[in-house]
Formats: structure tokens, sequence, C-alpha cells
């Protein structure tokens, strides 16, 4: 059985930090052509009594290159994780739970291996009803 890796939120953790580089790196890869503060808000259209913000990438083209071999990579790993797990639950799928006593898909198996064909079931002694008793009113 492979090592199990570290889960976050129910999934595998490099799939999290794989969702988290594209969330962040979708939002910076086209700086805008201007960013407004509405209140709490923020909008690429002026609004009234709008401010507007300084939204451009600090980072140089070098670091944005890293980043997006980093996106990369992380894509590369969670399709990677992805692929295991399917095999995993797939080989999973194909066991069985554990039960007591015969199960009900090995019926035709036994069926045919008893002479005749026929499988033997245990017979229920019968027992009595009882009568209810019904009260009379006085």
């Amino acid at each position: 059985m492979p090592p199990r890796c570290p889960m976050v939120f129910g999934l595998p953790a490099a799939s999290v930090v794989a969702l988290l580089l594209c969330a962040t790196g979708a939002s910076a890869q086209a700086p805008a052509a201007g960013v407004y503060r509405c209140g709490s808000s923020y909008s690429d259209a002026p609004c009234p009594g709008g401010k507007p913000v300084a939204a451009d990438d600090p980072r140089s083209a070098d670091q944005r290159q890293q980043a997006q071999d980093v996106k990369r990579r992380e894509a590369a790993l969670a399709d990677r994780l992805r692929t295991e797990r399917l095999a995993r639950e797939k080989a999973a799928a194909a066991q069985r739970a554990a039960g007591i006593g015969p199960m009900a898909a090995d019926a035709p198996k036994r069926a045919a291996s008893q002479p005749g064909g026929k499988v033997k079931t245990a017979k229920l002694a019968k027992t009595p009803k009882k009568k209810a008793k019904t009260a009379r009113a006085a």
C-alpha cells in the first residue's frame, strides 16, 4: 500500500496548494487598466466616490516565469495524484467487505456444487399463533 499523503479539507495537500496557486495566478496574469475602490469592494470601472488603487504587479519577469513554472509542476502533480487516487478507488471497489455466513452473490456457486444442482434450505418450525384476548366491557 503506498504511503498516504496529508489531507487538507478532504483533498490531498498538493491539490489544495495547486488550487491556491491557480486562483492567485489567474488574477495576477493580466493587469487591469485601472482598479477603483468603491466602498468595501473593488471594480475595474470607475464608480461614484471611487478612488483609484495602484494594482501593478511588482514582480519581475523572471519571478512571473518562476510562478508559472511552479503552477505547471503543481498541475502535473495534481493530475498524477488524481490518477493514482482513481486507481486505488477502482482496486478498492473490486474488494468486498467481510461478512459472516454465506453471501447472496455466492448462492449460484453453491447451487452448482450441490448434487442435483439444488441448494438445501433449513425449514423453520411453525409456532402456533396466540389468540388476542379481547376485553369485555362490564
